[in-house]
Parts: structure tokens; sequence; C-alpha cells
């Protein structure tokens, strides 16, 4: 459940662990352990930005029909 709360978080937004961490309610090194997952998975994609790893969902067919699928799951949908 957290993996799929953190993808579907990433497919609306790019963030940093700690954003992450806090949009989840976990410790910054469980959300690293769940992107590293993620990405190892080809389902997120990073990028360098001084400092800071910013994540997000990776521009991928099959990133897209988990989105989706998460969403007609837990029958939410993406923010406006």
């Amino acid at each position: 459940p957290s993996r799929l709360r953190i993808f579907w978080l990433l497919c609306h937004t790019e963030e940093c662990v700690t954003d992450i961490a806090e949009y989840a309610g976990m410790s910054s090194p469980a959300v690293s352990h769940h992107l590293r997952l993620l990405k190892t998975a080809g389902l997120i994609t990073s990028r360098r930005e001084g400092k800071e790893m910013l994540y997000r969902s990776a521009p991928t067919e099959l990133a897209e029909e988990l989105h989706h699928i998460i969403e007609k799951i837990a029958a939410i949908s993406c923010p406006n």
C-alpha cells in the first residue's frame, strides 16, 4: 500500500524524499527503500537538482497503465 501511494503521488508531481516521507507518514529511509524498488521496476525516474534527488513517474506505458489501475481500484481521481 505504501509503495502504491508513493507511486500515485509521483504520477502527479515531482518530489524529493523528505516531501514524499511527510506525505506518506513514513521515515525517509523507508521511502528511499520504496523508491529504489520502484526505480528498479522502471516505474519512476529521478533527476538531481542541487543536493536533492527529485522523483516522478516514468514516461512509459507501463507506468501510465499502473496509474489508471490504482485509481480504479482505490476509487480515487487525479487532482485538477
